[in-house]
């Protein structure tokens, strides 16, 4: 009879305790299980998103490197503009068309679509840091040299030598030569710092330097006496 009396009174306290938490933790089970659900659906989302804005940039790019449709790429860029405008393929895709607006002199088209690509994501990133280096072009191209300097004068981490080539070529367009001396020069002593040699940069450099006069830089030191 105790153990009948001790088995009824447990019952009846799981009971109680039932009623005040065991609806609780069915929700609480109920959550976890649909937060589970939930975050594999959206995973499976994510991965067929990027999917399919893999698949925009490759039709663009067949479309470019084949018959170049100019109507079919600027649709296809649309679409991988406006349905995946966070994805990073959207702004390849932006480059891209950027690329083919400077082939076809459009300059005024490179620049809206530099500058669309460089607010769809991160500025300091090595994509970012190479639209801006494009983008410093196509202004310079179009005779805004001063953002075009100002762009590049924030330096970078990924394409130091390239930002200072480019740097150089714009004040040598402008006829600045000792400018674009400097700057090439500086490009030259990135590129050895980083184990590299670019022969194009020294080239510039030697050109430049048969051009010009020496500077009191480049002058040696005279023997004092």
């Amino acid at each position: 009879m105790a153990d009948h009396m001790q088995d009824e009174a447990d019952l009846e306290a799981l009971k109680r305790w039932w009623d005040e938490n065991g609806k609780g933790i069915v929700a609480a089970v109920v959550v976890a299980v649909l937060g589970t659900v939930g975050w594999q659906q959206y995973q499976g989302f994510t991965e067929s998103q990027t999917e399919a804005a893999s698949d925009l940039y490759a039709a663009m790019l067949a479309n470019h490197l084949g018959d170049g449709d100019p109507d079919a790429l600027a649709s296809l860029a649309t679409e991988l503009r406006d349905d995946h405008a966070s994805s990073t393929y959207a702004r390849f895709g932006a480059m891209l068309e950027a690329r083919i607006a400077v082939d076809a002199g459009d300059m005024t088209g490179a620049e809206a679509a530099l500058r669309w690509a460089l607010t769809a994501g991160d500025t300091g990133s090595d994509i970012g840091q190479l639209i801006q280096l494009r983008l410093a072009r196509v202004l310079a191209d179009q005779g805004n040299e001063t953002e075009a300097l100002a762009i590049l004068a924030k330096g970078s981490s990924a394409y130091p030598v390239a930002y200072a080539q480019a740097e150089g070529d714009i004040h040598l367009a402008a006829g600045r030569p000792e400018a674009a001396l400097t700057a090439y020069r500086q490009g030259r002593d990135l590129a050895s710092d980083l184990g590299q040699y670019s022969v194009v940069l020294d080239n510039k450099v030697r050109t430049l330097e048969t051009r010009l006069p020496p500077s009191s830089e480049d002058a040696p030191a005279e023997d004092a006496s």
